[in-house]
């Protein structure tokens, strides 16, 4: 469905209007590259829906992490989170999609490709050209680096991908009408098909959008909008740097990964939480990652 090289995205340029882009699950991208030994600063494939077939001219090593396809190397089924050893003329492919949305394929030594902006994420519609700027076509060619082949076999002692139904926390706007904040968390929203990488617009009874006009202002992946027809946004690392309707609050960090592993049809139903909770959620995931290495690694994470 969709294809795209996606790191940690490009942090420090929202003032320009520049957005971060990088993985949607960025927890997935960070296990899938320590795994191989890489820097998450080095673009994974970010694959949405299934995945694709993928021939490998040179010997390689890969890691799968997120979403559950079926992956299966040369006919024979692969474990995701560990490094596999890739020998030429090898071909990946996926048979069914058996779980989450998006699965992240990390590959030892990172893509040899030039990053814009100090980034190797691709921003779908960006003005400069290449993979950076659009999916991955049929046919297209990704060179990549020599792997440290001592790290073949290397795999995750625990992994967090998490596709449940159970609701999205978020940090909710206490400005705004209780009422309005109350039916958004009683109501279950559908994803709409019109959903992308900038956002998911969420389908559902309508809330009571309010009537005065908002100044634009900063906004930020996981940042929920509020329009006038009364169906929420959710943004995501895609989206626009500003906006200018209502906000009903921000999905926290830590389910972000979460929010991502849904496709459209999928449902999702969203939790207030405070501050201090979420502010522990995510401290859970960062522990999470070091547990799996050591001597503890310089992670990077999304940036806002």
């Amino acid at each position: 469905m969709l294809i795209s090289l996606q790191d940690t995205g490009r942090a420090g340029l929202r003032h320009w209007g520049v957005p971060a882009s990088g993985a949607l699950d960025w927890l997935a991208h960070s296990l899938a590259s320590r795994v191989v030994g890489n820097s998450a600063e080095l673009a994974s494939l970010e694959m949405t829906g299934a995945g694709a077939r993928l021939h490998f001219s040179e010997l390689t090593i890969i890691a799968l992490v997120g979403a559950d396809f079926g992956a299966e190397l040369d006919d024979q089924p692969i474990a995701l989170g560990r490094a596999l050893l890739v020998r030429p003329n090898s071909e990946l492919t996926f048979s069914q999609r058996r779980s989450g949305a998006r699965c992240y394929l990390a590959i030892a030594g990172g893509f040899n490709i030039a990053p814009q902006l100090g980034s190797q994420s691709c921003l779908l519609g960006a003005p400069w050209s290449g993979h950076l700027a659009q999916p991955l076509r049929i046919g297209d060619q990704l060179s990549y680096n020599q792997p440290d082949l001592t790290i073949a076999g290397r795999g995750l002692d625990t992994m967090s991908i998490d596709s449940s139904q159970s609701p999205i926390r978020y940090l909710p706007n206490r400005n705004l009408n209780g009422s309005i904040q109350r039916h958004f968390q009683a109501e279950t929203w559908c994803i709409s098909s019109k959903s992308n990488r900038m956002g998911y617009r969420c389908e559902g009874q309508a809330l009571a959008a309010p009537a005065n006009r908002v100044r634009s202002f900063g906004v930020v992946p996981g940042t929920i909008q509020l329009p006038p027809d009364g169906q929420p946004i959710v943004l995501l690392a895609d989206a626009q740097t500003t906006g200018g309707y209502p906000v009903l609050g921000v999905v926290i960090r830590a389910d972000l990964p979460k929010l991502a592993q849904h496709l459209p049809s999928e449902y999702l139903q969203f939790q207030p939480i405070g501050l201090t909770l979420a502010e522990r959620a995510f401290a859970e995931q960062l522990n999470l990652l070091k547990a799996n290495f050591e001597p503890e690694p310089d992670f990077m994470v999304a940036p806002i």
